[in-house]
């Protein structure tokens, strides 16, 4: 089963996992915008660690106050380890400010905090 990637203006929008032969695959492809790369499943199997009682899901906005840009972005589940500091170091500097822009982000703030 292939799984198919797309990415537009450089952004990974969707990640599709296709049921289909290869001329149906080749065929989407055609189709589909943007740069579409597919990738075939080598194995199956391993294990699976178990869920935590409660998700711990986290909110944050990132943007960039001098050009007025900013989004938001959800962790569905985060570390119980890791704070708000650890994840400015990693957003600052990387992220972009905003969908439309390749500006790069200079603060980010937590929205919201699921735990």
């Amino acid at each position: 089963m292939p799984f198919i990637t797309q990415k537009i203006k450089g952004k990974n929008v969707k990640f599709l996992n296709v049921d289909a032969t290869a001329g149906d695959v080749a065929e989407l492809q055609a189709i589909l915008a943007g740069e579409v790369s597919t990738f075939d499943k080598k194995s199956e199997g391993g294990s699976v660690a178990p869920y935590p009682l409660a998700l711990n899901r986290k909110k944050f906005s990132c943007g960039n106050k001098s050009l007025k840009l900013s989004c938001s972005f959800t962790v569905p589940h985060m570390k119980e380890s890791v704070y708000t500091p650890a994840v400015e170091a990693v957003v600052i500097g990387a992220f972009d400010a905003s969908f439309e822009s390749t500006a790069k982000a200079t603060h980010t703030s937590l929205l919201y905090d699921a735990k």
